[in-house]
């Protein structure tokens, strides 16, 4: 699997893209979906960008396994957060969503298309479960990480510093600049797939997730890097 784009010097206790990529399999084991007919019902084009029905699964991988593990450790404490290889645009519902016969909640919903394109959306959209969970543990009328909340004190504070930042109005792109939850979704997606774009148009960004999403020091100091802070959004 092709690793990251060349960028800035890792963050301090960043782990190797071997961890990564075995937490994330981790992740995706429990908690990735591919959606019944997902090729028949694609266009031809798509068809075409995948070799096989699990093809869609492993590009899925190769984007997330950008992501820093001790998130995917975190992610796995709670029982909610799913992500659904779909036909259809590449969206987060959060809240109750049935899912190939079974009841779950906060869905990321991953275009089929988006994956046969290798765009930003897969990561983006993860970013807004990412941005819920850690902001209020997934539950529905939390405040989410971007809008100021925080699953412990620190990222309650490191929350709080995003509107700042947002209000700047550096995002990196129309999309990043449409709201806050959007852009901390686009920042994370930028930070995996090209950090020196994203710290060219916004380095302020790009030094707080370097130093709060990517640094495992600060994960360890919450003792939060293995798992969730106990308390599951839903039973």
């Amino acid at each position: 699997m092709a690793a990251t784009g060349a960028g800035p010097q890792k963050a301090r206790g960043e782990g190797s893209g071997g961890r990564a990529e075995k937490r994330w399999q981790e992740w995706l084991h429990a908690r990735a979906r591919l959606m019944p007919g997902l090729l028949i019902e694609s266009p031809s084009w798509v068809r075409q960008a995948f070799e096989h029905d699990w093809a869609p699964m492993q590009a899925l991988a190769r984007q997330v396994k950008r992501l820093p593990p001790a998130l995917a450790g975190f992610l796995l404490g709670y029982s909610s957060g799913f992500v659904a290889i779909a036909t259809g645009e590449s969206r987060y519902v959060p809240g109750p969503v049935s899912l190939r016969g079974r009841e779950v909640h906060n869905v990321a919903f991953v275009s089929v298309a988006d994956l046969a394109r290798d765009n930003e959306q897969p990561l983006h959209v993860i970013g807004h479960l990412v941005d819920h969970h850690l902001g209020c543990g997934g539950r529905p009328q939390g405040r989410w990480l971007s809008e100021g909340g925080g699953v412990t004190p620190a990222w309650q504070k490191a929350g709080e510093r995003l509107s700042g930042l947002f209000a700047l109005g550096y995002g990196v792109d129309e999309v990043a600049r449409s709201g806050v939850r959007d852009y901390f979704a686009r920042s994370l997606a930028l930070y995996c797939r090209d950090r020196r774009r994203l710290n060219v148009a916004d380095p302020q960004i790009e030094k707080w997730l370097r130093n709060t999403l990517w640094n495992e020091t600060f994960w360890q100091e919450q003792g939060l890097e293995f798992r969730g802070p106990g308390m599951e959004a839903y039973p």
